[in-house]
């Protein structure tokens, strides 16, 4: 299952992305930008197609993985699952820099 990377330094909180996720993956932070519960995306991508501003990619078309914190779970019962998935992401963005 492929999930989505958000470049928050990119967002301009319209908040078009937590509005047409029909998972409920996305909420907005303090500031209106969205954070990812990562264990609620199911690669639906909605939230890819309504970006005005490109800020959200499907993870394996990442050229980075941001900086600023883009995500989150709902529930730890996911939290060996999401850092091997961190790992992996890691190793890809490293490998299609060389």
């Amino acid at each position: 299952m492929e999930k989505v990377i958000i470049y928050r330094d990119n967002c301009i909180a319209c908040g078009a992305c937590v509005t047409y996720c029909p998972y409920g993956a996305l909420i907005p932070d303090e500031e209106g930008k969205p954070i990812l519960l990562w264990d609620r995306c199911n690669d639906d991508f909605a939230c890819i197609y309504v970006c005005p501003v490109s800020a959200i990619k499907r993870a394996s078309q990442a050229e980075r993985i941001p900086v600023a914190p883009w995500y989150r779970l709902s529930s730890r019962e996911f939290e060996t699952e999401l850092k091997r998935w961190l790992g992996s992401l890691s190793d890809k963005i490293k490998t299609s820099l060389n």
